[in-house]
């Protein structure tokens, strides 16, 4: 059997009689290589494990506050083991008293206070005109509501062009007492702009720099964001009929409606805004950025982006002469992000300007702005995915699915940091595990010691795609 196929193999032996599990890893660059296959020989499928029953929690929350406690104990007293940012989802596995038990994207456990988080969503679906407020992932009541009567699902883009924005944005400000004629009875202001909304406007050059960095910070405390800027603002849940399309922008309800929304929820609880329900459907599918992922690293791989030639049993290293244009690097990375709609280098320049402490060891700071670099990289997948070798200590391995990031050392190494970066694909080896596509490398690091396979230092997986705005 011939084929196309990527760069690592994984070699998994498991010894069943003692119940333990050998992992063994082979990097051997992102490749190329015809392997025929004798007939009669069976390919075993790889099947990863699902996370298991304790790993799974009972529902989410998210924060309502900037820098939330998560404590090791159900009381104040008890030691801090981080702050959470605004707006951040949880994992709740159990509650005791006022407190609930949770854990983060990372794995990181504790116990935060009731009051500071919320299971509240309100979700729009502009296409077909309803609004939901939602508990716990379910929904408890639908509205109708009205939007723009020039162009209703047009996403917003700048001030005056009437569209609702889509995205994941919160309550930032309550008025029960609004201007009658124009809101009704209540009106709830939502965090237009959001952070994606500012990175797109100063990339495409409405608004400057101070603006963009001055949205960004607004938005990691919870305050309200700019609504004098180029990107328009005020765009309000509110009263007045929900019956036709009327509004310049705005989510409009019946008086009733907004009175009863109004008196649910609360500053801080969550609004996401789709275009339909069927994208709000494929948004959610657990695997939606995943598979975007993978599909981003086999077009790159395919349009000949190569880091090494692999020939059956051996690997040419570092940078053959017939392929020394075509090597791995952290623009393969970009690449492979952009695909799956994510601003990868955006996203750490945002998150270091947020959080500069994260970054410190990375190099220079947010004045410099410097290229993307891995120690970056590893950081905000740390803080900003879902990180299955925390989560599930040396066990992560055999939940390894199509999609994930791995970070390996090379063979015999001892570099904590990790020096190969690479995808799980969906492809297998001869022996039924995944082939890796080696995506970056350290520079002037030659792999392939078959006596000293690679080890896999962390696993890291996207979560929803509005967690990358």
């Amino acid at each position: 059997m011939n084929s196309l196929i990527t760069s690592g193999i994984l070699k998994t032996l498991y010894a069943l009689s003692s119940g333990l599990a050998v992992v063994c890893l082979f990097v051997m660059g992102c490749a190329r290589e015809q392997i025929k296959t004798a007939p009669e020989q069976m390919v075993p499928q790889y099947v990863p494990r699902e996370l298991p029953a304790e790993e799974i929690p009972r529902y989410s929350v998210y924060t309502i506050f900037p820098a939330v406690h998560l404590r090791t104990g159900p009381d104040v007293t008890s030691r801090v083991v981080t702050q959470l940012r605004h707006n951040e989802t949880l994992g709740v596995f159990g509650e005791k008293a006022e407190w609930l038990y949770v854990k983060t994207r990372v794995g990181t456990a504790g116990y935060v206070r009731k009051d500071m988080v919320s299971d509240l969503v309100i979700k729009v679906h502009k296409q077909e005109r309803r609004l939901y407020l939602s508990k716990q992932g379910q929904t408890i009541k639908t509205y109708r509501i009205a939007l723009s009567a020039e162009n209703p699902l047009r996403d917003k883009v700048q001030r005056g062009d009437y569209g609702t924005p889509e995205g994941r944005y919160y309550i930032c400000q309550m008025n029960g007492n609004p201007a009658q004629l124009k809101y009704g009875p209540r009106s709830l202001l939502i965090s237009y702009p959001s952070s994606d909304d500012a990175r797109r406007g100063f990339k495409e050059g409405l608004i400057d720099y101070a603006t963009y960095r001055e949205i960004i910070l607004a938005i990691k405390d919870g305050r309200t964001p700019n609504q004098k800027t180029p990107l328009g603002g005020q765009i309000r849940i509110h009263g007045c009929g929900g019956k036709y399309d009327w509004t310049k922008g705005c989510i409009a309800l019946e008086d009733h409606d907004i009175i009863e929304i109004y008196d649910t929820v609360s500053t801080g609880v969550r609004v996401e805004i789709y275009k339909s329900a069927a994208q709000d459907k494929e948004l959610n599918t657990p695997t939606f950025l995943s598979a975007k992922v993978l599909e981003g690293a086999q077009q790159q791989f395919f349009r000949g982006k190569l880091y090494a030639y692999q020939e059956e049993g051996k690997s040419l290293g570092d940078y053959s002469s017939r392929i020394t244009q075509n090597h791995a690097d952290l623009e393969l990375l970009n690449a492979i992000a952009r695909h799956a709609n994510i601003d990868l280098e955006a996203l750490i320049q945002e998150d270091a300007m947020r959080y500069p402490g994260r970054y410190a060891a990375c190099g220079a700071g947010e004045a410099q702005r410097p290229a993307l670099n891995f120690c970056q990289v590893k950081t905000w997948f740390y803080y900003h995915s879902q990180v299955l070798s925390s989560i599930l200590g040396m066990q992560f391995i055999t939940y390894l699915k199509p999609g994930d990031f791995i970070i390996m050392n090379a063979s015999g190494s001892s570099e904590a940091q990790g020096e190969v970066l690479g995808i799980i694909d969906a492809a297998t080896e001869r022996n039924g595990f995944p082939k890796i596509i080696t995506i970056w490398q350290k520079p002037g690091l030659v792999v392939a010691n078959p006596q000293k396979p690679p080890g896999i230092l962390y696993c890291f997986r996207l979560t929803h795609p509005f967690e990358y705005q």
